[in-house]
This record gives C-alpha cells, sequence and structure tokens, in this order.
C-alpha cells in the first residue's frame, strides 16, 4: 500500500467518551496511522479545546457542536462537517467507524465519488432496519442507503455479522474483524504497584464489573447474584467501574439489599487505577442481555479482562461466546439467571487453581484471535482491497 494513501475516519463516538465504539475507533485510527495510512479522524468536539489531540500519530478534526445535546442537531452539524472534510481533504477511502457516522454519511450518499466502508458494531441495526419507533425509523432510511452504496462492511464478531445478513445486508460485502486489544507489558509489576496502593482491595476476592451503567448491561442481575456469592463469601466485593443513568437505581439496590460492605459502585477511573484493579481481580464479570432490541456485539470488556489473565463470567448473548468459550476461558449464564451467574462466580472464587488455570487460557485465547496487531493487518487489507477498485 503506498504511504500516501489517505483515510478520513468518520467517528461520531471517540474520546473523551468512554463507550466500546469510541476505542474501536483510536484502534483503527492509531493502526492504520503506524502502518503507513495517512489517517484524518473527524469527531464530535466535546469540549471547547481538545489538548488530548496533540501529539497523535494522525490528525482530529473536531465538528463543533457534534456532541450536542439535542441529539437531532448533532446530524446537520456532522453532514456539513463531513461535507467540508471530504471537499477540503479529497480522501481515497471514507470509513464511518460507528451507526451514526453510516447515518450522517448516507445523507450524503449521492455525492460521494470514492470508496465507501462502514463498521458494524451490533446494536447500531438491532435496533434499526427499519426501526421501531418514529425518529429511529427515519434514521434508518439514510443508514440503509449507506450500506447498500458501501463497498466493504467489517462487522465485530460473526454474530454481528449474522444480524446484519438477516437485516438484508448483502453478505458479499460483510468481513468479520474482532475486535483487537494489547495487554499491559508488565502485569507483576502492575500488580506488585497495586497491592501496595489498594490495601483496601488485595486482602479480598475481587469480582471486577467495567460498563457504562445503563439496562444493557445488566448490573441489576450482577448484584443480585452477589448477595448469594457473599452469603457464602462474606469477604467478596464487587467492584463496579463506570457511570451512567442507571446509578441512583443500582446505589439503591445495594442499600435495600444490604450489600454495601459487598459492593462498591467506583465510577469511572483513570487508565492507571483501572489496570491496577484488573490486577487484583480475580473474576470479571459483566451481565449484558438484551434491552429494546440493544445487544452486546461482542464486548471490548471481556477481551481487555482476558488479555489480563483473568477469567470472565458473562451471559450466552450476542457475541459474547465467541470471546468467552465456556469451561475454557470462562464462565456463561444465561441472560437474568443471578442465581447461576452466582453459582459461577462463587466456582471461582473459590478454586485458585481453576482461576489461574482459565485465566492462563484466556489470555492465550485473546493472543491467538483478538490482537490488535491482527486486526490492524485486517484493517489495512479491507483498504488496499476498496482502494485497488
Amino acid at each position: 500500500m503506498p504511504r500516501d494513501l489517505k483515510l478520513l475516519l468518520f467517528a461520531m463516538r471517540f474520546p473523551p467518551e468512554h463507550v466500546g465504539t469510541a476505542r474501536y475507533a483510536v484502534t483503527v485510527a492509531e493502526g492504520l496511522a503506524r502502518s503507513g495510512v495517512e489517517v484524518t479522524v473527524l469527531a464530535p468536539a466535546y469540549a471547547a479545546h481538545h489538548p488530548e489531540d496533540e501529539g497523535l500519530p494522525y490528525q482530529v478534526q473536531r465538528i463543533p457542536g457534534g456532541h450536542h445535546p439535542f441529539v437531532p442537531l448533532r446530524y446537520p452539524l456532522a453532514r456539513t462537517a463531513l461535507r467540508r472534510a471530504l471537499a477540503r481533504m479529497r480522501p481515497d477511502v471514507l470509513w464511518a467507524a460507528n451507526g451514526m457516522a453510516t447515518r450522517v454519511a448516507g445523507t450524503l450518499i449521492d455525492e460521494l465519488k470514492g470508496p465507501v466502508v462502514g463498521s458494524i458494531h451490533g446494536t447500531d441495526i438491532a435496533t434499526r432496519l427499519p426501526g421501531r419507533r418514529p425518529r429511529t425509523w427515519v434514521e434508518s432510511i439514510p443508514q440503509r442507503r449507506f450500506y447498500e452504496r458501501s463497498d466493504h462492511l467489517v462487522a465485530n464478531s460473526r454474530f454481528t455479522r449474522g444480524l446484519a445478513i438477516g437485516k438484508g445486508i448483502e453478505a458479499g460485502k460483510l468481513r468479520v474483524v474482532h475486535l483487537g486489544v494489547d495487554p499491559p507489558r508488565d502485569m507483576a509489576a502492575i500488580r506488585r504497584r497495586a497491592q501496595e496502593r489498594r490495601r483496601e482491595l488485595a486482602g479480598r476476592p475481587l469480582v471486577l464489573s467495567v460498563a457504562r451503567l445503563v439496562r444493557q448491561k445488566g448490573h441489576r442481575v450482577l448484584i443480585e447474584a452477589m448477595g448469594r456469592v457473599a452469603a457464602d463469601c462474606p469477604q467478596a466485593l464487587l467492584m463496579i467501574v463506570g457511570d451512567g443513568p442507571e446509578r441512583a437505581a443500582l446505589a439503591a439496590q445495594i442499600r435495600r439489599c444490604q450489600l454495601e460492605k459487598n459492593v462498591l459502585l467506583a465510577g469511572r477511573l483513570p487508565q492507571d487505577q483501572l489496570e491496577e484493579c484488573y490486577a487484583l481481580a480475580r473474576v470479571f464479570a459483566l451481565t449484558s442481555h438484551a434491552v429494546r432490541s440493544r445487544v452486546e456485539g461482542l464486548g471490548f470488556v471481556f477481551l481487555e479482562a482476558a488479555s489480563r489473565g483473568v477469567p470472565c463470567v458473562g451471559t450466552n448473548h450476542g457475541g459474547v461466546p465467541e470471546v468467552i468459550l465456556h469451561g475454557e476461558t470462562g464462565l456463561l449464564a444465561e441472560p437474568g439467571q443471578p442465581q447461576e451467574t452466582a453459582r459461577h462466580i462463587g466456582s471461582l472464587l473459590a478454586d485458585e487453581a481453576l482461576c489461574a488455570a482459565m485465566g492462563a487460557t484466556a489470555r492465550d485465547h485473546v493472543e491467538r484471535f483478538f490482537s490488535k496487531e491482527g486486526m490492524v493487518r485486517a484493517c489495512k487489507e479491507t483498504l488496499e482491497s476498496v482502494a485497488g477498485r
């Protein structure tokens, strides 16, 4: 691939947002930029200034008002910014990195001249094509037009690809490219530091959960399961990292179940502190399930935990079974089953040897099938293919 190939990566979710699709866009942008592609990211402005954009191996152009609290207003603002970026940059390929990006690009579909690539994550098509409510039904029109016009579509899991085919998207355009992660280089050093700095956690059997506090992530089920775990293991602690609209309801549930000593709502944590929590965790757990068609296309946090040697407890839902191999790298419960979830967590907490063995297998599984290097290589192959046309 020539080094001067120009890619415009259009991402309507991007840091500082703490969501999986934002992290996905960063991984694609950084990996392709380091492989020799000239990458420009077009993303929303979340503040007046973004000093974090400086010193990156790619350029970030921000959309003023692109993250407006009134969501429908984001569309015309992003559409205008995208049209200007295309005219100014004249990229060799336009890549829409998430659902809203495909919808905005779909409104300009007749103006797009060069190759077009899109990413599909799961919920973006599960809730549309067509949408169930008036707004999502209208939004589904440019989204489907984008998919029909695109040269290539990248799905984050086999589950998501099957979902897309079921929605009528052409199978020949779809390629599965799993998310990729790189584990920290020295987990032993991080663990030693964590044991020194987080003494309140180091002496307890720690169950870690990392996700936005929304209904789809299933925290209510996980807290109920933790009540059963604590009955057999009073020292066990569930640490929930993340924030969101469910926080008040979850706090009330913790008080109602008298689990203040066993469940901690930690809020958002900076990456260095989160790494310490992974280093101390015995088990990672997240009990996601479908809510109003919202699904777990894959589950980036399961990859993060597994790459750090932490066995996972998840649900037999969406693309999660592609990450968690039941009985090998972790354990799966049926969605909405706190008793089964508690049994799985309890069995791992009670057997350190089993935890260590599953964690090692999980790390090997991620290194083989979910490496960042493999993800970037597949994305680069996609660019080579469409640019060659």
